[in-house]
């Protein structure tokens, strides 16, 4: 699968999954889109994160872009691309799988998935 590395919406997923590692979860909700943002507040983002890598033992330590898409069965007209990126420790890997849309002139998160498929 490629790796779009330089696009917008990738690089708002990777700074998105780097807010999480870094407990940053009020810099993590404003990368939601409005809709998204008002359903969810940043507690429930950390307890959803909280909840993902709860059973490893160490912090995470590395954050990396591991598949992106522009092109997908149920790609709505605004969304940008699909990304999935891996966040992982010493002994565990886990993953958040975001679709980014075009709101306000910029990249947004429309939809999250916590966990490696």
């Amino acid at each position: 699968m490629e790796v779009n590395r330089s696009a917008p919406y990738a690089l708002v997923a990777v700074a998105f999954a780097r807010a999480l590692v870094d407990g940053r979860f009020s810099d993590a909700h404003s990368m939601l889109s409005s809709g998204f943002r008002a359903a969810v507040d940043p507690d429930r983002i950390r307890n959803n994160y909280d909840e993902m890598i709860e059973y490893g033992e160490g912090p995470p330590t590395v954050v990396e872009l591991m598949s992106t898409m522009e092109q997908w069965p149920d790609k709505q007209p605004h969304d940008l691309g699909w990304a999935y990126v891996s966040i992982s420790g010493d002994d565990f890997s886990e993953a958040v799988t975001v679709v980014l849309q075009q709101e306000a002139g910029k990249p947004v998160i429309r939809h999250l998935e916590w966990g490696r498929p």
